[in-house]
C-alpha cells in the first residue's frame, strides 16, 4: 500500500515536527534543519515492491544529519540508492563528499553517520534494500558510499536508473500483485550489477575467507548486545559450520569470542566516556552491550584497559 505524507495536511506551526517524524519513521532517525524552509513544504510517498522499499521525497533546501546516536537508536540495516531528479545536493559519508546533480545516483549506508545537504528545493527517489540481500561485507559496502554515479553516461548506470524510476512510477499499479515481488528482487540484482560495474576493484575481495570473516565481525557488531551470542549463532548467520567459523579466525589476531568481547568492551568504553549517558549506571550500560554480570564485566574491563570502569568514567568526565 502506498502511504502519502504532506506537511500541508497539518497546521503551519506543526509542520516541522510532522516532517521530522515522517522522515524518521519512514526512512530512519535523523536530525533535520529546514534552513529557509522554516515551515516546511514537503511531502513523501512510500511504497514497497517485495523487499525493496521506495520513497519519493520533495522538500526545500533542507539538511539531514544522522549521527552515531541515531544509528544506535535504530538501524534498519539497509543500503540506499538515491536518485535526485530536481535540485543540486551533497551527500557526505565515510569521509567522502558526493556533489550531485539531477539524474545522478549515489549510495549510502544506514549503519553509519551521514549528512545530506539540499542546496535548493529538491525531489529525490530513495530505494532502500536490506543489506543482507547484497551479500557483501561491511568493509566492502564502506567503499561504495558517497561516490556519485553520473547520469547520461550510458551503459549499466542508465539501465539501472531507468528501471528504478519506472518501478517507482508504477508502484501503485503493482500493489496487491503477488508476482510484483520478483521485480523487487530484480531491482536488488540490478543494484548489485551497478556496483560491480561502477566500482569493480573496490567491490572485489582477494580471499573468500576475508569476506566470511568480515561478515562474522559485522554480525557480531550488530548483535553484541545479546548475552546469548555464541559461535553457533554467528556461524549460522554467516552460513558456515562452527568449526569453519573458528578456522576463519585462525588467520587473525583474535578468536571468535575475542572479537565478541572486544566489540562489547569497545562499545561500553565509548558509552562511559559519553557525557550524554552520565545518568545511566555502569551496570546498565554494560548490560546494554551484552555483559549483565557486573563482576565478570569489571574484571574484563580492567584487564582490557588497565583501569576500573568507575575510574575510567571519572577520568573521562574530568578531561
Amino acid at each position: 500500500m502506498t502511504h502519502l505524507f504532506d506537511t500541508r495536511r497539518v497546521d503551519m506551526s506543526d509542520r516541522r515536527d510532522y516532517w521530522l517524524q515522517t522522515v524518521c519513521r519512514n526512512i530512519f532517525p535523523v536530525d533535520f534543519d529546514p534552513r529557509l524552509d522554516v515551515q516546511p513544504q514537503a511531502a513523501m510517498a512510500c511504497t514497497s515492491v517485495g523487499a525493496l522499499s521506495m520513497r519519493e521525497v520533495v522538500g526545500g533546501n533542507h539538511v539531514y544529519v544522522r549521527d552515531e546516536d541515531h544509528v544506535r537508536r535504530s538501524d534498519p540495516e539497509s543500503f540506499q540508492v538515491g536518485i535526485p531528479t530536481r535540485g543540486s545536493s551533497m551527500l557526505i559519508q565515510d569521509g567522502r563528499e558526493a556533489q550531485l546533480d539531477p539524474g545522478d545516483m549515489v549510495l549510502w549506508d544506514s549503519s553509519r553517520p551521514y549528512t545530506l545537504v539540499m542546496a535548493e528545493r529538491f525531489r529525490w527517489h530513495v530505494f532502500l534494500l536490506p543489506k543482507q540481500d547484497l551479500r557483501r561485507s561491511a568493509a566492502e559496502l564502506r567503499c561504495l558510499t558517497a561516490r556519485p554515479i553520473r547520469a547520461g553516461t550510458g551503459g549499466v548506470p542508465d539501465v539501472v536508473s531507468h528501471f528504478l524510476l519506472d518501478l517507482a512510477a508504477r508502484g501503485r499499479q503493482l500493489e496487491g500483485d503477488p508476482s510484483a515481488a520478483v521485480l523487487g528482487e530484480a531491482a536488488g540484482d540490478l543494484i548489485g550489477t551497478l556496483i560491480r560495474s561502477e566500482f569493480g576493484m573496490p567491490w572485489q575481495v582477494g580471499k573468500p575467507e576475508d569476506v566470511l570473516r568480515n561478515r562474522a565481525r559485522h554480525f557480531i557488531a550488530e548483535h553484541h548486545h545479546d548475552p546469548a551470542l555464541s559461535p553457533t549463532l554467528i556461524a549460522a548467520a554467516v552460513g558456515v559450520s562452527v568449526r569453519s567459523l573458528h578456522q576463519l579466525f585462525l588467520g587473525s589476531d583474535e578468536t571468535v569470542m575475542d572479537c565478541v568481547r572486544g566489540t562489547r568492551l569497545a562499545a561500553i568504553h565509548a558509552d562511559l566516556a559519553d557525557p550524554r549517558l552520565a545518568h545511566r549506571s555502569i551496570g546498565r550500560i554494560a548490560a546494554m552491550h551484552g555483559l549483565p554480570n557486573a563482576t565478570v564485566f569489571a574484571r574484563m574491563f580492567k584487564n582490557e584497559y588497565d583501569v576500573t570502569p568507575r575510574e575510567f568514567r571519572v577520568a573521562a568526565a574530568l578531561s
